[in-house]
């Protein structure tokens, strides 16, 4: 029974959390008023979390380490078709890899909705960063591996890269912010992937 007590309070602070992290962004929201809006004493809150941002953790730590777990599933399966030297494989998958994530994101859009919206004050205010760095990262491997397998391409310029990962981000996560329907996301995927698929063809020349 006490068990149960215990779920059933600390399930209500992170509904109260989200429901105000959302409306009023991480830092405007109060511990205090976030306590009272859950029906529970600051003492019982410290029974559950550290402080106000281990709440904004549990609600979104395990979608946005999920999202870049799928980022080095996708990262692999491209790097498996260059150690081929099959570069136009690379291009084919990226509908299926927007796609993906899409279907990712939707199923956890609230805590993508935080993270895009309410995370200033959190180590998530710079989550779209973390994801182009990766990518950067990866993008210069891939670099890496077409020198060794002497393939020509056009070496674009760090800022080019950065622009470029930044705006692609940035559209995919745009229907979050304007909280579009996941079949809206979705009818737009196959444009979004063919867009940016001939963009990087032209820019690389591979």
């Amino acid at each position: 029974m006490a068990t149960e007590k215990y779920e059933i309070t600390h399930k209500k602070i992170l509904e109260s959390g989200k429901r105000l992290f959302l409306k009023y962004g991480y830092e405007r929201t109060n511990l205090r008023a976030l306590c009272k809006a859950a029906g529970v004493t600051t003492g019982a809150f410290y029974r559950h979390f550290e402080d106000k941002s281990a709440i904004f953790s549990e609600l979104v730590d395990d979608a946005a380490n999920g999202l870049l777990a799928r980022f080095d599933i996708a990262e692999g399966e491209c790097f498996d078709y260059i150690d081929a030297g099959n570069t136009d494989e690379v291009w084919k998958i990226s509908i299926e890899t927007i796609t993906e994530f899409i279907h990712y994101i939707y199923l956890h859009f609230d805590a993508f909705k935080l993270i895009l919206c309410s995370s200033d004050g959190t180590k998530y205010s710079d989550y779209i960063d973390w994801l182009v760095e990766k990518e950067l990262s990866s993008t210069y491997r891939m670099f890496d591996v077409l020198n060794t397998k002497g393939i020509a391409y056009h070496h674009a310029t760090h800022n080019e890269l950065h622009m470029i990962l930044h705006a692609y981000y940035a559209c995919l996560f745009e229907p979050i912010l304007h909280d579009f329907s996941e079949e809206a996301a979705l009818a737009s995927a196959q444009s979004l992937a063919e867009f940016f698929s001939a963009g990087w063809r032209k820019l690389l020349k591979i």
